[in-house]
């Protein structure tokens, strides 16, 4: 279990989050929109 914040509270999450550097496997979310963006939308793109 790992504790994040999220607008200055705590919450407890289950399982473990992903380390920093690691590789994640292919997810699909669905946006407000009901469109579907997948992390591989953004490989090969930097965000920071």
């Amino acid at each position: 279990m790992s504790t994040i914040t999220l607008k200055g509270n705590p919450v407890n999450t289950t399982g473990s989050l992903p380390e920093v550097g690691s590789q994640l496997k292919d997810f699909t979310l669905v946006k407000d929109d009901l469109s579907e963006k997948s992390l591989s939308d953004y490989k090969g793109k930097n965000w920071y």
